[in-house]
This record gives structure tokens, sequence and C-alpha cells, in this order.
């Protein structure tokens, strides 16, 4: 008898013709596309990427009620997302009753939004990462700035985004090593080494495209390792397709 191949479902791969510049909205005169339609587009992603083969790991998107006051009326909960090539973000959320009925479902929704934001989506279509005029990490005083185009740190788009414009490919500054290689790469900066989960995406991606792999002499480090995920998967992005 023949061996029977495993496949995934027919519903497996969601939103594969989903482009969030679809489903942006205007609201207070910019744009925006909502928590609904970043899930959908990181969810699409990290499937593509299992069915292709070049997942490293699970994708987790988790929440959880961090304090609530059913008398005053407000909930604070967080969510922890990570991807399949290892990136990770734990965002905070939180709402009143004075602004929503459903409060509490609006902060678990608020705080998913912001984690698949951490991860580059949507990121460039968010008001709610701009501070506007209350910068929480600089103390300099605004007046002495007034003159001066207001400098935001921005987290970018996925890869595959921005290659399609033909931009060069950065990752998500927020995202952060998995595993027991996350405290190291955090305290090393620059000089940190690459995670065991980096270099087993990179070989993945690289054998892919039929890109030779780079050399492990060359003692790669966290950033850069970081840096051609995100370059080799906005090219894989692309050839699917061009296919």
């Amino acid at each position: 008898m023949a061996e029977m191949k495993a496949e995934f479902p027919l519903n497996w791969r969601i939103g594969q013709d989903f482009d969030p510049n679809d489903h942006l909205m205007q609201l207070k005169g910019r744009d925006y596309l909502n928590v609904q339609s970043r899930l959908l587009w990181f969810i699409r992603d990290q499937r593509a990427l299992i069915v292709a083969g070049l997942a490293t790991m699970p994708y987790i998107v988790r929440s959880e009620l961090v304090e609530q006051d059913r008398e005053a009326g407000w909930a604070h909960f967080k969510t922890y997302v990570r991807d399949v090539l290892g990136n990770e973000t734990t965002m905070y959320g939180s709402e009143s009753a004075k602004d929503f009925g459903d409060y509490a479902e609006k902060a678990s929704t608020k705080s998913l939004g912001r984690a698949l934001l951490a991860l580059g989506y949507g990121t460039a279509f968010a008001p709610e990462m701009d501070e506007g005029e209350r910068v929480v990490d600089s103390p300099v005083d605004r007046r002495r700035t007034a003159g001066r185009e207001r400098q935001v740190s921005a987290i970018r788009e996925p890869a595959a985004a921005m290659v399609e414009r033909g931009e060069p490919a950065r990752v998500a500054p927020a995202a952060r090593p998995v595993a027991a290689a996350a405290g190291s790469a955090e305290s090393g900066g620059e000089g940190a080494p690459a995670t065991e989960q980096q270099l087993a995406s990179i070989r993945k991606l690289c054998a892919a495209l039929g890109k030779p792999e780079p050399e492990p002499e060359s003692g790669i480090s966290y950033t850069r390792a970081r840096e051609l995920l995100t370059q080799l998967s906005g090219e894989y992005q692309r050839s699917r397709r061009a296919s």
C-alpha cells in the first residue's frame, strides 16, 4: 500500500490574496489598519512559512489579564506574540468603562494590536504608537525642540512588504531572541552572537532560495542574523508571489 502523504487542510492557508493596503481606513485623517487585519496578515505569513517548511517553531499569540477593577471599571491586559522564526514581543493595553462598555475586551484587543505592531504588522498605519506631544522616553524640554522636525523611532513593516516597494529590508527592533539566548542577545548588544533559531531559519531560507549559506566561521552576530532573516524572508515572499 502506498504511503499516504500528510497534507494541510484546504483552509489552513488563509488570506493568500490578502493585501493590508486594501483594508486601510481613515482615523482622524490618517491611514489606520485595524487589529483584525493585522492578525490576519500575521497568521497568513506564519502559515505560509510553515507550509513551506521554513518554520523553526510554532507561532504563539497569547493574551492574559494583568489586572482588573470591576468597581472602578478598568482592565489591563498583556499579549505575547512569537512568530515561527523566533521573533517575539510582549505588549500591554488598558481601557476603562467610561470609554467602552466592553472595556475588558477592548483592553485585550489593544494589547494584541500593539504586540503585532511591535513585530512589524501595521506599524506604518498605527497612530496609537505615535506619542504626539507626550514624548515618553525623553526629558528634553519640548520648547527647545519646537522648531525641529519630530523624530520618531519607527518599527519597520515586515520585510516582504518593504522589498515589494523596493526599500531596504529591516527587522523590527523590538523583536527579541527566544529561549535561553534571549538574555545574552539583549545584554550583548551589537556583538551578541546569533541564536540557534536564527541560524536554522537562515539555513532553511537559503536552501529554499537556492543561495549559499553564510560561512559559519564568519561569526554572525545576532543583529546581522536578524538583518539576513528579514532580507531572505522578503526574497522568499517575492519569489512565491512571482510563481
